[in-house]
């Protein structure tokens, strides 16, 4: 089962991971009245609707949301090796990118790119 808490890159990933949580706090909740209409103790939130019934709502409802947490699970699972192929390509982005700067640098440094920088401004007037 994937941890809520698990640090998972990108807006999409986050929000799973947020809804991910709040089925499970939720199911928590539920699993917590379940145990305790099962032992004969009426919550608070009990109304007038008999015992039995509430029972087999809330079980319907825990059952519901499991199986939109193994949906939600499989999603993410899914979405696992895309999010690895583009940090991978951000990596080579940023490499290159850092390459890139370096070369500018170079080239606009000493007598070389002074001459350059003149050259262009000159054939821009």
């Amino acid at each position: 089962m994937t941890e809520p808490n698990e640090i998972i890159p990108g807006r999409e990933a986050r929000e799973d991971a947020r809804r991910i949580e709040a089925l499970m706090r939720t199911n928590a909740e539920l699993a917590a009245e379940v145990r305790s209409l099962q032992r004969g103790r009426a919550g608070a939130q009990s109304g007038p609707m008999p015992t039995a019934r509430r029972l087999a709502v809330l079980i319907d409802e825990r059952d519901t949301l499991a199986a939109k947490l193994k949906t939600a699970e499989t999603e993410i699972a899914a979405a696992r090796p895309a999010l690895a192929a583009h940090a991978a390509h951000r990596e080579e982005l940023e490499s290159r990118n850092a390459e890139l700067a370096a070369e500018v640098a170079r080239l606009r440094g000493g007598f070389g790119g002074v001459l350059r920088r003149a050259r262009a401004r000159l054939r821009r007037d």
